[in-house]
C-alpha cells in the first residue's frame, strides 16, 4: 500500500508490503517497480498523443481554411456568377422619367421589392401544396429469413421465409383544417409586407423625385446668386482701379465671392450623391444616365381630419396587418386545442411471403405463397394532453396571451393612426396657409423687381441694384417652390396614412 509520510524528507511515497491469502478476492499488490514502470509508460503515452493532437488539429484548421477558400468567390465574376443574370443590374442606359414613371421602373428593379416576391413563393407554394396532407402515406418493405436451429423450429418444416408488405395509413384529425388555414393566412401575412413594401418603396422614390427637382432650382440659383457676387467684385475692381471706392471695398467684394464658392460645389456633390441614392431606389446601373422630367406643381387644398380617419382608418396596411395576425393566433390557439380531440386512421396492408427454404428453393414455385390483406380503422386519444400542464394546454394559454397582447396592440395602432392623419392633414393644411403667404412674398418681391429696373432704365439706379432685387425675387420664388415640396411631400404622406390615391380622395370629399 502507498501512503505519504508528510514529515518525511526522502521520497514521497513509501511502500508497505501487504500479504494476501488464498482465500482474499483481491488483486495483486504493486510494486514499487511496478508503479514506476507504469508512470514511466504514462509519461511516454502522453508524450506521444501531445504531437498526435497538434498535428491533427493543424489539418483540421487546414482543411477548414481550403473549404472557406473554396466557398468564398475569388472574384468579382465569380460573384457575379452566383448572384444571377437575371438579378444583375441592367446595362447603363438613358433615362427620362416623369415621377409615375420612376415608381414603375422602380416597381421592376428594386432589389428589395424582388427578395419579398421570393420569399412570398415559398408561402404561396405552402398554401397551393397543403392539401397534400390528406394523401395515404404509404410505404413497402421486403425482409428475407433465416432460422437457425436455435431457434425452436423444427428443421423438417422450413429454414426461413421471404416476405412482401405494402401499407396504407390515412390519419385524419381537426389540426388538418387548422393547418390548412395557417397556410392561408401566412400567405395573406406575405401579401400584406409585399403591399407594405411597394408603399413604402413607392413614397421612398417620389420623396427623392421631388427632393431632387428642388436641388436642381436650389443649384440654378445658387449659380445666379455666385455670378452676381462675380460682377458685384468685377465693378469694385474697376472702380478701385479709377480710385472711386478703397481697397477695403474690393477686398470685401472678392471676400464674399470666394466664401460663396463652395456652396455651390456643396450643392453641386449633393445633387450628385442623392442622385446615386435615387438611382440605387431604381435598380438601375449607377452610370445610367438620368433625367428627370417633372415641375414642381400644386393646387393647394385643405382636408378634414374626422372625414378621412372615418372612411380609411381601416384600410391601411398597419391596421388590415394586425387584423390579419389577431386570425393567425386565433387559427393557432384552434390548431393546439385540436390536440384534445381523438383521431381517426384508417389503414390497409397487403402481406406476401413464400414459406419455404428460400435459400435452397431459388424458383420460388409451388403454393407455398400465403397472401394476407387487412384493413383497420382506428380511433385514438392523448389522454396525457388533458393534464392542466400538458404542452398542449401551454400552447393554448400562450396562443390566449399573444392574442390579448395583439389586441392591445391593434387598440395601440389605431390610436397612433388616428394621429398620424390628423399631424399630417395638419401638416398639408399648414402648408396651403404658408403657400399664400410667399406667393404674396413673390408678388413684392417682383413688384421691387420691376420698381429696380425701371429706375435703373431712368439712372436712378445702379446694375447691381437691379441684380440684387432679381436675387432676391428668385430667393422668394425658392422659397415658394420648397414649401410647394412640402406641400407635396405631406400628400404622398397622406396617400400612405389612408391607403389611397389622393384623386380617391378628393373625388369621394
Amino acid at each position: 500500500m502507498v501512503s505519504a509520510d508528510p514529515g518525511d524528507h526522502g521520497p514521497l511515497w513509501k511502500f508497505s508490503p501487504r500479504i494476501h491469502t488464498a482465500g482474499e478476492n483481491s488483486t495483486p499488490a504493486h510494486t514499487p517497480d511496478t508503479v514506476l514502470r507504469r508512470s514511466g509508460r504514462n509519461r511516454k503515452e502522453t508524450s506521444m498523443k501531445k504531437p498526435c493532437i497538434l498535428a491533427a488539429f493543424t489539418l483540421l484548421l487546414l482543411f477548414s481554411a481550403q473549404l472557406s477558400a473554396q466557398l468564398m468567390p475569388e472574384n468579382r465574376k465569380d460573384l457575379d456568377s452566383m448572384i444571377g443574370e437575371e438579378l444583375m443590374l441592367p446595362e447603363a442606359r438613358d433615362y427620362t422619367l416623369t415621377v409615375d414613371q420612376a415608381v414603375e421602373l422602380a416597381m421592376e428593379n428594386n432589389l428589395g421589392l424582388i427578395r419579398e416576391k421570393a420569399g412570398l413563393k415559398t408561402t404561396r407554394r405552402s398554401r397551393d401544396t397543403a392539401w397534400n396532407v390528406l394523401i395515404p402515406s404509404a410505404d413497402v418493405s421486403s425482409t428475407l429469413r433465416r432460422f437457425s436451429e436455435a431457434s425452436g423450429i423444427p428443421p423438417a418444416e422450413t429454414y426461413g421465409s421471404l416476405g412482401a408488405r405494402l401499407n396504407f395509413s390515412l390519419t385524419l384529425t381537426p389540426q388538418l383544417w387548422y393547418a390548412f388555414r395557417k397556410t392561408v393566412i401566412d400567405y395573406d401575412r406575405g401579401l400584406m409586407d409585399l403591399e407594405q413594401t411597394r408603399q413604402d418603396l413607392t413614397v421612398n422614390i417620389k420623396k427623392q423625385f421631388y427632393a431632387l427637382l428642388t436641388q436642381q432650382e436650389n443649384i440654378k440659383i445658387l449659380e445666379q446668386q455666385q455670378r452676381s457676387l462675380e460682377k458685384r467684385y468685377r465693378q469694385a475692381d474697376t472702380n478701385y482701379n479709377f480710385g472711386l471706392v478703397d481697397e477695403y471695398t474690393r477686398l470685401s467684394a472678392l471676400v464674399a465671392l470666394e466664401n460663396f464658392k463652395p456652396q455651390v460645389e456643396i450643392a453641386r456633390d449633393g445633387y450628385e450623391q442623392s442622385l446615386l441614392g435615387f438611382k440605387l431606389s431604381l435598380g438601375v446601373n449607377l452610370d445610367s444616365g438620368l433625367t428627370l422630367d417633372g415641375r414642381i406643381e400644386a393646387e393647394p387644398r385643405t382636408y378634414d381630419p374626422d372625414t378621412l380617419i372615418g372612411r380609411y382608418i381601416l384600410d391601411r396596411l398597419d391596421i388590415r396587418s394586425l387584423v390579419t395576425e389577431i386570425h393567425g393566433i386565433e387559427n393557432t390557439r384552434k390548431l393546439a386545442s385540436s390536440g384534445y380531440l381523438p383521431r381517426l386512421t384508417f389503414g390497409y396492408s397487403l402481406d406476401n411471403s413464400f414459406n419455404l427454404d428460400p435459400w435452397s428453393d431459388l424458383s420460388f414455385a409451388g403454393d407455398d405463397w400465403s397472401d394476407s390483406r387487412t384493413f383497420s380503422m382506428t380511433l385514438s386519444m392523448s389522454l396525457s394532453e388533458l393534464l392542466p400542464v400538458s404542452g398542449t394546454t401551454n400552447d393554448v394559454r400562450a396562443a390566449d396571451d399573444g392574442r390579448e397582447a395583439l389586441r392591445a396592440g391593434l387598440a395601440q395602432a389605431l390610436q397612433a393612426a388616428e394621429v398620424e392623419i390628423i399631424t399630417t392633414v395638419q401638416t398639408i393644411n399648414k402648408s396651403v396657409q404658408m403657400i399664400k403667404a410667399k406667393e404674396l412674398n413673390v408678388e413684392l418681391a417682383q413688384r421691387a423687381y420691376n420698381l429696380a429696373e425701371e429706375a435703373y432704365n431712368a439712372g436712378g439706379k445702379s446694375l447691381l441694384d437691379v441684380e440684387d432685387a432679381e436675387d432676391k425675387l428668385q430667393e422668394a420664388r425658392f422659397e415658394l417652390l420648397r414649401e410647394k415640396v412640402n406641400y407635396i411631400n405631406g400628400i404622398i404622406d397622406l396617400e400612405a396614412a389612408v391607403n389611397r390615391g389622393i384623386s380617391e380622395i378628393e373625388t369621394a370629399e
